[in-house]
């Protein structure tokens, strides 16, 4: 396939995983792990609905938030890492722990001869499948074969959103998503006044799950080190992504979001 066929027939594609599911199915009762579910495709019910051009594939601990129509489009690269942070940020919010990748390319979704099933596969699943299972973070990973497009139609966006502290940019070229968009977004104005108090009620519930999922990630992160456990595969996972959002919000950022969940501001 040619690379302009290419871009004109892929799609963009997040693979999320719910991770510890296994865990969770023969630790919890079936009603907490239904719940759990729910939480998760209520989150993306809801950009399913406020979007219109994205469809969401759900298996066990999987789901796959597609393009519905095909070609590239400077939007749905915005609106697909967009959605995924306001999505992780939503799960992270209920205390459930997620990693996915965000890929570009061939994904076909079709009914089978019956129409009694739905077939779904192509080189972006594959794709991401393999990126997201390499990763150790609680987070979202952007491939090249994701933002390398963007950046062809936008010169030089890409490298000026990771000033922005949207993403920061890995050696191997993969872009490291910060999922709190609100909590980034709002800290301008809320510096001056403009972001009223209490933050529960403000911009939700997208504002209020940014601080609830970088509260999260803050308390699982001290448990783990409250019990110097700083290299079983859980503690890792917090760790790594407590130290990433350090790194890319900064300590002034940080600390306003540490601060935002206190009950006298929350």
């Amino acid at each position: 396939m040619g690379n302009k066929t290419a871009i004109n027939q892929g799609r963009y594609l997040l693979f999320l995983d719910i991770l510890g599911f296994s865990e969770l199915v023969e630790t919890k009762s079936a009603e907490e792990i239904y719940a759990v579910i729910d939480d998760a495709l209520k989150a993306f019910g809801r950009w399913e609905e406020l979007n219109g051009l994205f469809k969401t594939i759900y298996f066990s601990d999987t789901f796959i938030f597609y393009q519905e129509p095909k070609g590239y489009g400077n939007w749905a690269f915005l609106d697909v890492y967009a959605i995924g942070g306001m999505v992780l940020s939503a799960l992270l919010a209920k205390g459930i722990p997620a990693r996915g990748a965000i890929s570009f390319g061939e994904f076909e979704v079709k009914l089978d001869a019956t129409g009694r099933h739905q077939v779904y596969f192509g080189k972006a699943l594959i794709e991401a499948y393999k990126a997201e299972q390499r990763e150790k973070w609680l987070g979202i990973t952007i491939l090249p074969s994701a933002w390398l497009p963007y950046d062809a139609h936008n010169p030089k966006t890409i490298d000026a959103f990771a000033s922005e502290k949207v993403w920061s940019k890995r050696h191997d070229g993969v872009l490291l998503l910060n999922p709190f968009i609100k909590l980034r977004g709002w800290y301008s104005s809320a510096l001056i006044g403009e972001v009223d108090k209490p933050y529960s009620k403000w911009n939700a519930p997208e504002f209020p799950n940014d601080i609830l999922g970088f509260k999260f990630i803050r308390d699982q992160a001290d448990e783990y080190a409250a019990k110097n456990d700083f290299t079983s595969s859980h503690a890792i996972k917090y760790h790594a992504t407590e130290r990433f959002l350090r790194n890319i919000l900064g300590q002034e950022l940080y600390n306003w979001g540490v601060d935002a969940s206190l009950p006298e501001n929350f």
